[in-house]
């Protein structure tokens, strides 16, 4: 029908057109024939108006005729007479031709000439005689009066004319009334033949509607028994969401289970779901959700916005206990005529995925460590690794009795604290410049939580609780060490410590022990976008005792580091200065003949500044700005060793917490040695350390160090 494709609906769209057909064909024939038959009720009117006339206009020429007898004025029977002949005669023209003529009430009307053959035969008769009576009449009229013999003639005429005439009108009406019978008739036969036909046609859209709505019933039953099959057996959690985030009345049984809550229907998804969200996912969430609801969006662009891609729930398992959950939900867009009614959302619970991912991104990080830490081992000599090993070990042991000590106590002092921190750094100095990047991180991780517990105002032995767990993890690193040492020694079949070199070994620059500092500065310089060259003098450390000579190899390692954190320029900066682009650090061990020993630390860099100590003191709360400003530099410079104090604005595994040159100090006092400093701003810096007296050492070059020459501290 009109080029559109009904289907289904054809039959019902056919007879509904039918019905609305017959209506309208019933409306106006009832319209036009009611018309009809208002029409025919004024001709009747109108034509019982004609007989009165009739029979008035013939009185009026009798009371005129004895008017004019007795001689007395006939003005108001000439009056009544003019108004009745001319209404009948306009009268009898419209119904003849159709005019105007006046109604019952005097007011101008217009109908139609009566299109009857009858009535225009009677008509015609009544105005063969009409027209001679109106002749007389006229001529009255004109004279303005009646003599008695043209009165007596106009009575003549009248009784001539009257009763003729009154028959005429008397069949006039007659047949008017029969004309307005008879459509009055066909109105009824039109009416109830519409009506029936109406009925009809709406009995068979009825038929029609009732099958097509009990095929269509048995569809949605079927459909609906369909879609809550689906609801009950997937196992994903199904629901619909509309414009203001409000669940709708049907979602899958599973969403309860996966939610962990019942009665959702009608309820605000962001209530459900705010419990189990920070409040900045909540807000991101309701953005998303906004962005979706927006038909002018495209969903693709947004997806990988989802903030519930994957949402933690804790979920009670029993008296204080809870169980971690991760749900996912995904968003689809339901469109209407082109507008976002509706998201389709699907809730899922990937605890066993997640959990699986983890366990396996766990493993494959174990074996990565421990891949990266069997390399990290072959790069370094065992004899070298086991040195290492058996210091870090006394290290965390020294660590240990320090916890244990504290671990009574209500209060702990900051001395522990610092204690703990020098021994760490020390240690993490030293796996940092054999190349144990892993163990250094780990270290570091414990450096955080000591600044931390650095940070509170006061602490108890329960404070130390993750300490002591960090260290734990420690040994184990370590003995896993220990363990991939003895391996990769059996494998090699070579012992774990290597022979004593000689005590005169003329290629001093080759020394296993200078090879060391050298690749661990120019690694950590270029780390640091530096760049670096380190020269040796003096000693074979190696014939040194071995706490003597694993604290200076700790201490040259923090020096190193020290220097290229805070002292080495970028090559630009050192271009302007006119200096080579590589960083000069100079190394010089020597014996003394009292039995001590001298270590001399001196590197190109910038030197210190005294005003960048002092203010880091006084933003440290170590000094007042008033005290700080009274300090002379020597004192301010001597700042440097104070534990926690650093001039560098950043934190890093490498510096920033004031730790190297704090662990420093406390092994020169541990040896029983001093410390000197001589710096020029933007120059250089020398440290110089003066060791207590030991057994005599053989050096194996005496030529004196020109960077380690004198220098004013």
């Amino acid at each position: 029908m009109f080029g559109i494709d009904l289907g289904k609906y054809r039959t019902i769209v056919i007879s509904i057109a039918l019905f609305l057909i017959f209506d309208l064909g019933v409306l106006v024939l009832n319209f036009f024939i009611s018309s009809e038959i208002a029409s025919d009720a004024v001709n009747v009117n109108l034509a019982g108006r004609q007989r009165m006339l009739t029979q008035r206009t013939a009185k009026l020429t009798l009371q005129l005729e004895n008017r004019a007898q007795a001689g007395v004025p006939q003005d108001v029977e000439l009056k009544e007479l003019i108004a009745a002949f001319s209404l009948f005669d306009r009268t009898l023209a419209a119904f003849e031709r159709g005019g105007e003529t006046a109604s019952g009430d005097g007011k101008p009307i217009r109908i139609a000439a009566v299109d009857d053959g009858v009535a225009q035969a009677v008509l015609a008769d009544a105005r063969k005689l009409w027209d001679p009576y109106k002749a007389r009449i006229s001529e009255v009229i004109e004279s303005g009066r009646a003599s008695p013999a043209v009165a007596s003639a106009l009575v003549t005429q009248a009784e001539r004319a009257n009763l003729p005439l009154l028959k005429l009108m008397n069949d006039l009406t007659t047949r008017v009334e029969e004309l307005a019978a008879s459509k009055a008739t066909l109105l009824r036969a039109v009416q109830v033949t519409g009506i029936s036909l109406a009925t009809i046609n709406f009995l068979i859209i009825l038929f029609h509607f009732i099958r097509h709505l009990r095929a269509s019933d048995r569809q949605l039953e079927q459909a609906r028994k369909e879609t809550d099959d689906i609801l009950r057996t997937t196992q994903d959690g199904l629901f619909l969401l509309d414009t203001q985030a409000v669940i709708g009345v049907q979602h899958s049984a599973a969403l309860e289970r996966v939610l962990g809550t019942t009665a959702l229907a009608g309820r605000s998804f962001y209530d459900i779901i705010s419990p189990a969200v920070t409040p900045k996912t909540l807000d991101t969430t309701r953005e998303y959700i906004d962005l979706l609801l927006r038909h002018d969006v495209k969903e693709k662009l947004v997806a990988s916005l989802n903030p519930l891609e994957c949402v933690e729930v804790q979920v009670a398992q029993g008296p204080g206990e809870s169980d971690s959950r991760y749900l996912q939900f995904g968003f689809n867009r339901v469109f209407e005529n082109g507008k976002v009614t509706h998201l389709l959302v699907t809730a899922n619970d990937i605890t066993r995925r997640v959990r699986l991912e983890r366990e396996l991104q766990a493993s494959e990080e174990r074996a990565k460590g421990q891949m990266g830490l069997l390399v990290e081992i072959l790069q370094v000599e065992p004899a070298v690794m086991n040195q290492f090993l058996r210091s870090a070990q006394d290290g965390l042991q020294h660590i240990n009795r320090q916890l244990r000590d504290q671990g009574s106590a209500r209060e702990v002092g900051g001395e522990t604290i610092n204690a703990i921190y020098r021994i760490a750094h020390r240690i993490k100095g030293d796996a940092s410049a054999l190349g144990l990047s892993s163990l250094a991180t780990s270290l570091h991780s414990l450096e955080d939580i000591l600044n931390g517990l650095r940070e509170r105002p006061a602490l108890s032995g329960e404070d130390f609780l993750p300490v002591t767990v960090r260290v734990k993890g420690l040994f184990e690193e370590i003995e896993a060490m220990h363990l991939a040492v003895s391996r990769v020694a059996q494998i090699r079949g070579v012992v774990s410590v290597e022979a004593p070199r000689p005590q005169h070994d003329p290629g001093v620059e080759a020394l296993p022990f200078v090879q060391r500092w050298k690749d661990f500065a120019v690694r950590l310089a270029g780390e640091h976008d530096r760049a670096v060259e380190l020269n040796y003098h003096g000693i074979d450390a190696e014939t040194l005792p071995d706490s003597l000579r694993e604290a200076l190899n700790s201490m040259v390692n923090q020096f190193i580091r020290n220097s290229i954190v805070h002292g080495i320029e970028d090559t630009d900066t050192r271009r302007r200065r006119g200096k080579p682009e590589a960083g000069r650090l100079s190394v010089y061990i020597s014996a003394r003949d009292d039995g001590g020993v001298d270590l001399s630390f001196r590197d190109d860099g910038q030197g210190i500044s005294v005003s960048k100590v002092r203010d880091a003191a006084v933003a440290a709360g170590r000094l007042t700005a008033d005290e700080a400003a009274a300090m002379d530099s020597r004192r301010i410079v001597g700042l440097i060793f104070e534990p926690g104090l650093s001039t560098r604005e950043t934190v890093d595994e490498d510096g920033g917490r004031g730790a190297g040159l704090d662990a420093v100090k406390a092994m020169v006092m541990q040896l029983g040695g001093q410390i000197r400093i001589g710096s020029t701003p933007g120059e250089y810096c020398h440290f110089r350390l003066s060791l207590g007296a030991l057994p005599s050492l053989a050096p194996i070059d005496k030529t004196e160090d020109k960077a380690a020459e004198e220098v004013p501290a």
